[in-house]
């Protein structure tokens, strides 16, 4: 398909990007933008035209594959689209969960879109559970198919149709670690705060690493037992780190014991919907300094474990 082609193309431009003789080169972000104008005006089109053959096949396989995400009321009209790149990948999963708030949709299936439900058709699940944000998209997954492979989504992306492929691939060569499609170094020591984080280099290898934050809407495969339990303690998670579940999940795999694993060559992270990023979490983590105060607020809770993460980092 031509848009698996341009996706090869965007990801090409985005490495070069990070090279200082194209940072700045105009042409190279006049494409990207193309680009993602291109996803955004002919990819939905595209779903809608297609809808009769959209839909999830996979059976029999010996193992199960789980997509789990969640969104709330303002992206709730574009969360579909998301869901279709899900569906349309060259390895599907079982099943597509979608968990919502039902403080935020008090009506239910009421209240949702019918570009949403027709999707049920398809494969999708509409689960409704109480609000614990972006830790929804984990959270009652995990525990309802603990023996199952788990992979995250967020609600505001173009998937790349191998994301799952890459992820499972990853997950059979190192089947005792997160597998991520894209990270973040915790340099130069545990302590650091994520805002000084950086990105690794373009062909850096992440693999069995302890040094690295994983980021679950760029695709993250796993399972529950590579978690440390406390990661279902909603209390916890609403008083230490309510918006932040890549940190607590990061931190809830190394506290385990886990390590995390990611595609070789850099990837960036998938093209975005239009209009999905205003009051996103991002924005409020990174932007407003939120990420650093809940990895602080981890450290003061669980200063043993960061003293034994350092001591591992170390080594």
């Amino acid at each position: 398909m031509i848009f698996d082609v341009i996706y090869k193309l965007y990801f090409v431009l985005k490495r070069l990007m990070r090279n200082e003789k194209f940072n700045k080169n105009k042409l190279i972000k006049f494409i990207i933008n193309i680009i993602q104008d291109i996803f955004n005006s002919k990819l939905p089109l595209y779903y809608k035209k297609n809808q009769d053959k959209i839909f999830l096949k996979r059976k029999n396989s010996n193992v199960k594959i789980i997509a789990s995400l969640t969104t709330y009321p303002k992206r709730i009209n574009t969360v579909w689209i998301t869901i279709n790149s899900i569906i349309n990948q060259s390895l599907q999963p079982d099943s597509i969960i979608l968990w919502l708030a039902e403080e935020q949709f008090p009506n239910k299936y009421e209240d949702l879109p019918s570009s949403l439900l027709q999707l049920q058709s398809k494969g999708l699940q509409i689960r409704f559970c109480e609000d614990l944000k972006s830790h929804k998209k984990y959270y009652y997954t995990l525990q309802e198919y603990s023996n199952d492979l788990v992979v995250l989504f967020d609600d505001d992306m173009f998937y790349p149709k191998d994301t799952i492929k890459k992820l499972y691939k990853l997950y059979q060569d190192n089947s005792h670690d997160v597998c991520t499609i894209t990270t973040q170094l915790i340099t130069p020591s545990i302590y650091t705060n994520p805002s000084k984080w950086q990105n690794p280099s373009i062909n850096q290898k992440i693999k069995h690493c302890s040094k690295v934050q994983m980021f679950s809407g760029s695709g993250t495969l796993l399972k529950a037992n590579m978690l440390d339990k406390t990661v279902f303690d909603k209390e916890a998670i609403k008083n230490i780190c309510p918006y932040a579940d890549d940190l607590w999940l990061t931190f809830m795999a190394r506290k385990k014991g886990t390590k995390i694993t990611s595609v070789s060559k850099w990837r960036p992270f998938p093209i975005a919907i239009y209009g999905t990023s205003e009051e996103s979490l991002w924005y409020v983590n990174s932007e407003q300094g939120k990420n650093d105060e809940q990895w602080e607020n981890l450290m003061k809770e669980y200063p043993k474990v960061f003293e034994r993460l350092e001591r591992e980092y170390d080594g």
